[in-house]
């Protein structure tokens, strides 16, 4: 999957990389004032919820261009 500005797509692994679909979702009102941050993450969880009977049993990756969402999935847990 790949995330881009609050757009995704799932592509196929094969030989060729190549989507298979894309989605959009429009913002309810309060979802408006969310950070990008936010609204990137909000994308991730609506794709994920959405495609989740495609995604289970298999395995996949996510990939995104947004640093802060890198930061935060790869960070190393600080608590117990």
């Amino acid at each position: 999957m790949y995330s881009a500005g609050g757009n995704t797509n799932i592509s196929c692994q094969e030989a060729l990389d190549h989507p298979i679909v894309f989605t959009s979702h429009r913002l309810f009102k309060a979802e408006k004032n969310y950070s990008t941050t936010e609204r990137e993450g909000l994308a991730t969880m609506y794709v994920l919820q959405k495609y989740r009977h495609y995604l289970l049993g298999g395995h996949f990756k996510m990939y995104t261009d947004h640093s802060t969402l890198k930061y935060l999935v790869n960070k190393p847990m600080l608590g117990g």
